[in-house]
């Protein structure tokens, strides 16, 4: 009995029915409430933002991107520029790693790495041919789904990646090796007759 009476008035005390004085029941209500625990919610970003850095040269994502277009014209205007470019480029290369750690979802990394592949593959030298298949290989097997991955593959499985290019002939040389006398129209005009 002693237990129901005690359960009863525990009840009534919550619930504000043996108290008359309705403020009273309000504070003792609240001091017996669990204690609010705020919830803190980590967002987690896929891209990263402009104005974080990374790598040991504390690059943004934009940087990344400008150098990267920056030394692909500097070969592209003098190929002789591809051995400066490639020690250069370690420390870009460093700040995709970083970036990659923080952000492994970002969808402009994908881009990057191709760009970065196709930098390497500019380049004539057998150094640079490796790093645009390992950069190949690392944009294939982190970003799969990517269109450029859809791309890294198929060139992958062709091997045109990171193999020296074919120099191509002229096609004056081409077409004049074909040619015989018997193919050769004369385009000088027809005497006139004389009257």
């Amino acid at each position: 009995m002693k237990r129901l009476l005690m359960s009863a008035t525990l009840v009534s005390l919550v619930t504000g029915v043996a108290s008359a004085d309705p403020t009273a029941t309000h504070e003792h209500a609240h001091a017996l409430a669990k204690p609010v625990i705020p919830v803190v919610h980590v967002l987690s970003y896929k891209v990263a933002p402009a104005d974080e850095y990374f790598g040991r040269l504390k690059m943004s994502i934009l940087g990344i991107r400008n150098v990267i277009k920056d030394d692909a014209l500097k070969v592209d205007a003098d190929p002789a520029q591809g051995a400066s470019v490639i020690s250069g480029i370690a420390m870009t290369e460093d700040a995709l790693h970083d970036w990659e750690s923080k952000y492994p979802q970002d969808t402009w990394l994908p881009h990057s790495l191709f760009t970065l592949e196709r930098l390497y593959a500019k380049i004539d030298s057998d150094v640079a041919r490796a790093k645009a298949k390992a950069t190949m290989v690392w944009l294939v097997h982190d970003f799969p789904r990517s269109p450029q991955a859809k791309i890294g593959r198929v060139e992958l499985a062709q091997n045109r990646v990171g193999v020296k290019p074919i120099v191509a002939t002229t096609a004056t040389t081409a077409t004049t090796a074909t040619l015989t006398t018997n193919d050769v129209v004369n385009t000088a005009p027809a005497p006139v007759a004389s009257p």
